[in-house]
């Protein structure tokens, strides 16, 4: 065994592919219409996890959302972008799955610790009210970035990137819904069979 071998190392520069999304009014519903929606539901529903987890929120939702026409029209839309950009810029046809989708209402001095959402393939974020005082999305790892969306605007990353909201110091909400997406599928050039491996 090497004695200088490393478990974790920074080192690598490694490109990272962002999406930013948002609705149109639609026969189904307009935007206004999914955002009063979304909004009358989250208050509804009210919160599930009493500041337990890494989201220090006012509200959090239940984790599965989707039962609820709202988050399952948004949830359905971020499914099909993310499946056409891999079949336009990729090999690999992906069949995808929403594992988890939740709302959070932020109040002042609301925040959200630093986290990432593995094993999710992607995360993503919908600002369904956000104001120009709203905390930003932050990624804080070099070189860094901060998010800072206007209302109707969504934000799509790799699950595995660490992430965190600051203190929130609008006296307006800061209303979101938030969810992770796993895939499989195949590549499109052959392949070894699988076959179990016995060592």
């Amino acid at each position: 065994m090497d004695k200088n071998f490393r478990e974790s190392i920074e080192w690598l520069s490694v490109p990272i592919h962002f999406w930013e999304f948002s609705f149109e009014d639609t026969d189904e519903y307009s935007v206004e219409e999914l955002h009063n929606d979304v909004e009358h539901v989250i208050k509804e529903v009210g919160d599930a996890r009493n500041k337990e987890t890494n989201v220090k929120a006012t509200i959090m939702t239940d984790w599965l959302m989707t039962d609820h026409k709202p988050f399952k029209y948004i949830c359905d839309h971020v499914e099909s972008l993310i499946q056409q950009w891999h079949k336009e810029k990729s090999d690999l046809d992906l069949k995808t799955f929403m594992t988890t989708c939740w709302g959070s209402i932020y109040n002042r001095g609301d925040y959200s610790e630093l986290h990432a959402h593995v094993p999710a393939l992607y995360s993503w974020v919908y600002y369904v009210k956000v104001d120009d005082n709203a905390a930003p999305l932050h990624f804080p790892h070099e070189p860094g970035m901060y998010y800072k969306p206007k209302s109707g605007d969504g934000i799509i990353f790799p699950g595995w990137l660490s992430h965190q909201v600051q203190q929130h110091q609008s006296d307006n909400e800061r209303i979101i819904v938030v969810g992770n997406v796993e895939g499989t599928g195949a590549v499109n050039y052959p392949q070894r069979s699988f076959t179990d491996v016995n060592l």
